[in-house]
């Protein structure tokens, strides 16, 4: 006779306990395989497979969530609390109603419509990671409404290491994204190991697997099963630029694409600090290095010496990117708290009235946001520096 599942089935447990029923059987079987061991708890539970399983399981959770849907308002009101890390708030709200632990609403910063996890990992609040996934936040996350980036793939690619810990002690599940992310090669080799059946049937971002790997062996076995080179995700990125936003760290990934016959414009080498790459391209090009875009992602990732350089070969300090917001060089600078950045960026001109386009916020604007919003403390002491140099700066702002 078939075991009842519990009336909420967790899936992190069942998981676990997956885990747990593989070491038992290699202690009769060292072969025996993860498969195995799921296939016979599932059965356990009178299914067919693990996937019947799971998906049974996941109707469920679905099922009680809409079953239980909260305020609009009030789940906004929940992940303001969140992001902004007030550990009192959202203490008192859960004890009132649990459920929004699990809720789905509008992000408190920008787009999209995350849980409460995601938000926490967003602002950089390990404390409230914590307090959510004692109170019982699911570890892999509903992730539909937020690109399908999953908790632990937040972890990993905004390097919350002690979230990622502990969403991995939790059975936080490591798909292909989350595999690719952390370098993992045998694991990655393991999940493709079946071709383009194992591919996700959706790519977090809707753009390209490419722009998780983070080996060589992870972007040739991608590329052997067909994975796009030239599809852009949601915001615009390419695997190329997605790769080269990991900056000194993506070199080698940059260089490996690059000898695969992707081609590498001068904004990705200003990302990645490739002053010999971009000095041979101005020796032939001058305007294609003095773009705005070249020296705005240098400025993005912190390259100030190659942000001198730039300078001293004509290019704009304030220049603006070619997204949307149509922030400056000194707009990015603030938000990332990089003080030496900013000071660098106003002895050689930098305006800091200008506004950008998105929210038509100040560079002092936007430090002061970003305190928020990323839990940086560096870009507090730059909020009263860049309003003086407002008030100091002797031209109007364009």
């Amino acid at each position: 006779m078939s075991k009842a599942l519990p009336e909420r089935p967790d899936l992190s447990w069942l998981r676990r306990r997956a885990k747990q029923l593989l070491g038992e059987l290699r202690t009769r079987r060292p072969a025996a395989k993860l498969a195995e061991a799921q296939l016979q708890l599932a059965r356990e539970y009178g299914f067919a497979s693990w996937r019947a399983l799971k998906q049974h399981v996941d109707a469920q959770r679905r099922q009680a969530t809409a079953a239980t849907a909260l305020p609009e308002a009030e789940v906004a009101r929940f992940l303001e609390h969140v992001g902004r890390g007030d550990t009192a708030a959202v203490t008192a709200m859960l004890a009132e109603q649990p459920a929004l632990v699990n809720a789905v609403g509008p992000h408190p910063f920008w787009g999209g419509r995350p849980q409460p996890l995601h938000v926490a990992l967003d602002a950089n609040r390990d404390d409230m990671v914590q307090l959510l996934l004692r109170a019982g936040a699911d570890v892999d996350g509903d992730n539909e409404g937020y690109s399908h980036w999953s908790p632990l793939l937040l972890a990993l690619q905004k390097q919350r290491h002690r979230a990622r810990r502990a969403l991995l002690r939790r059975g936080a599940r490591v798909g292909v994204a989350e595999a690719l992310l952390m370098g993992d090669d045998a694991t990655v080799m393991r999940l493709l190991a079946r071709g383009r059946a194992a591919l996700p049937q959706h790519t977090p971002g809707d753009g390209s697997l490419l722009v998780f790997a983070r080996t060589p062996a992870a972007i040739d076995r991608l590329l052997a099963l067909g994975v796009p080179v030239d599809v852009a995700d949601r915001w615009g990125a390419t695997p190329m630029e997605a790769l080269s936003r990991n900056g000194t760290k993506g070199a080698p990934l940059v260089r490996h694409l690059a000898g695969r016959g992707v081609p590498v414009d001068a904004q990705i080498w200003a990302r990645i600090a490739d002053r010999r790459a971009l000095a041979r391209l101005f020796a032939s090009d001058p305007a294609a290095v003095r773009h705005d875009f070249v020296i705005k992602a240098a400025v993005d990732f912190g390259h100030r010496a190659l942000v001198s350089w730039l300078l001293d070969r004509g290019a704009d300090p304030n220049a603006r990117s070619d997204r949307e917001s149509r922030d400056t060089c000194l707009h990015s600078a603030a938000w990332n708290g990089d003080a030496a950045m900013v000071e660098l960026l106003l002895a050689r001109g930098a305006d800091p009235r200008l506004r950008d386009a998105e929210h038509d916020g100040t560079p002092a604007d936007f430090a002061e946001y970003a305190a928020v919003a990323t839990n940086n403390p560096a870009c507090e002491p730059l909020v009263a520096r860049l309003r003086q140099a407002e008030a100091e700066h002797p031209t109007l702002p364009r």
